[in-house]
């Protein structure tokens, strides 16, 4: 697959993927793997300025299939070091929808028990409308005690509001009249996606991964997570009915020239970002990583996937083989530790080398049996090992 130059038609699927065939302007069948980027700022958080919106044209123009933002809050208050600095989810949303034309936009994830579903679902429908349809809701319940506390949502209510705002918001964006009081009003605008944007769920626990998949709704997996949480979640999810092509799997991604070049200049970012990480306590979180994941070594042959655009290619065609992913969402900024320089010359290589070589691998593999996620985990993912 060729990616052209800015400017040029780059051909983008309409809707949230799920397969990983499609068919070209001739009508012949196509074997695509979908890649986005990921963070709080859209994975391009290695710039905190209106540089970003820049750097989403480029991206486009590269001919990724979305980015994807976080929300976060008190971002640098615990540890006073570089890195990212994170803006509010739907107003860089909106800004970087106004400056594409045909790169989705997502959330990875939003956290419902915190935001108003009346507002919440105006505000998103809003976005849709405006981009022509280009919106992923992606959410979760959103357990940080710190964010809780600063927006005054007790803990034991986090599970009830999840539910009972997500309903709220499906009910508003539908043709029903909502109760309000003695009347009944409809909420506008509506969206254009019908009947909703797609809906992505973010979660630690195999149950809440069950329950995405039997409602209907694509699990969408956190790069933060070790790869034996991972494994565990999309298990969960599958089992439950899901479809893992349509589940946006999370990873750190870092593409160099060769595997020597890649270590060489990833290697400072990866000892920064560990000990952020660390230093937050990042491993006290349930289901998420453990402590030695976050030792630098272990965390770069792990939790990155980096190397030459062949080696990064082989990691992901290894995800594809053993657990069905035909989506990488892209950690690509290293929460904006990673300098801009490395980040643009590697989305260029992802875009223009691995990804086609992605491509064709599955395109190779098209015509025999697939292999069966779970059958095995003998593939080796530690591609990033000195």
């Amino acid at each position: 697959m060729i990616h052209e130059e800015s400017g040029s038609d780059i051909p983008v699927p309409d809707g949230a993927p799920n397969s990983a065939t499609s068919s070209n302007e001739n009508g012949s069948s196509q074997t695509r793997f979908h890649i986005g980027l990921s963070g709080c700022g859209g994975g391009l958080e290695s710039v905190s300025t209106s540089q970003l919106l820049d750097l989403a044209e480029k991206v486009e123009a590269l001919g990724f299939d979305a980015i994807w933002i976080n929300e976060e809050h008190f971002q640098g208050s615990i540890i006073e070091v570089e890195g990212r600095r994170c803006h509010s989810p739907i107003a860089l949303a909106a800004a970087v929808l106004a400056r594409t034309r045909r790169l989705r936009v997502g959330f990875s994830v939003l956290l419902l028990a915190l935001h108003n579903p009346i507002r919440l679902a105006e505000e998103i429908a809003t976005l849709d409308v405006l981009s022509n349809g280009r919106v992923d809701f992606g959410i979760s319940r959103g357990g940080n005690g710190r964010y809780l506390d600063a927006y005054g949502v007790p803990a034991d209510k986090v599970n009830d509001l999840f539910r009972d705002n997500l309903a709220l918001i499906l009910k508003a964006w539908s043709d029903e009249k909502i109760a309000i009081g003695e009347k009944a009003l409809s909420v506008e605008p509506k969206p254009v996606q019908r009947p909703h944007p797609p809906i992505f769920m973010g979660t630690y626990t195999d149950e809440t991964a069950a329950w995405a998949a039997r409602e209907g709704h694509a699990l969408i997996c956190h790069g933060i997570t070790s790869m034996a949480n991972q494994r565990r979640l999309m298990k969960a999810y599958t089992e439950a009915g899901g479809d893992p092509a349509g589940a946006p799997f999370g990873r750190f991604v870092y593409v160099s020239e060769t595997d020597e070049s890649a270590r060489e200049e990833l290697w400072p970012t990866i000892e920064k970002l560990t000990a952020r990480l660390r230093g937050f306590g990042l491993f006290n979180r349930k289901g998420v990583v453990a402590e030695a994941d976050l030792e630098p070594e272990n965390f770069y042959r792990d939790m990155v996937i980096v190397g030459s655009p062949q080696t990064c290619a082989r990691a992901m065609l290894a995800l594809h083989d053993e657990l069905g992913i035909t989506y990488l969402n892209a950690l690509s900024a290293f929460f904006g530790f990673l300098p801009l320089p490395l980040l643009e010359k590697s989305l260029m290589l992802l875009a223009r080398e691995a990804r086609p070589l992605v491509e064709a691998g599955l395109q190779s593999r098209s015509g025999t049996k697939a292999t069966t996620p779970f059958a095995s985990s003998a593939a080796s993912l530690s591609i990033g090992a000195p």
